[in-house]
């Protein structure tokens, strides 16, 4: 007898079953903003939109308040990369963002049109902490980028000392 399959006829074969190629899906999900070709875009139209509480930060944002308010709040967000860029879509709108302690935001890039720019944070962040590219123009809006005030301070306080241990 011979080393080998093909001389063994004595043992019983598969039966022959078509095996199907596994689809892939023709769509990969994953998560907007992690590319300038696909940026997340936040806009309000004749209405306010917020990002507050626990939140990913990609590192691609377009933000387009028209004729309402966009309130972006980074103090509780998990942030992706250290270097994030919103571009600002503006007409009639105001844009608010309320960073942490540490953060940079830089407004060199943003023009005002009509409207105002107030950045109380600055350029220059701590070591290892993020810096936030605002570019764009806010048209007939205002931009304002600040730390939270102490009412704000005050209200995430309370609401963090209700939140269960396992949500923090």
């Amino acid at each position: 007898m011979v080393n080998g399959p093909q001389e063994w006829p004595l043992l019983p074969q598969p039966p022959a079953v078509p095996v199907r190629p596994v689809p892939s899906p023709s769509w990969q999900h994953q998560q907007v903003g992690l590319t300038p070709e696909d940026p997340l875009r936040i806009a309000a139209n004749f209405s306010s939109e917020h990002r507050a509480g626990r939140w990913a930060v990609p590192p691609f944002i377009v933000a387009a308040p028209n004729m309402s308010s966009i309130r972006l709040d980074f103090r509780d967000a998990v942030v992706q990369e250290n270097l994030i860029r919103i571009s600002v879509e503006g007409v009639m709108g105001s844009l608010v963002m309320i960073v942490p302690e540490g953060w940079a935001v830089d407004t060199d890039r943003l023009n005002k049109g009509m409207g105002s720019v107030r950045n109380r944070i600055g350029p220059l962040p701590l070591p290892g902490y993020p810096v936030i590219i605002v570019s764009g123009s806010m048209g007939m809006g205002s931009f304002s980028a600040r730390h939270e005030w102490g009412f704000e301070r005050w209200m995430r306080r309370r609401r963090l000392a209700r939140t269960p241990e396992i949500l923090r």
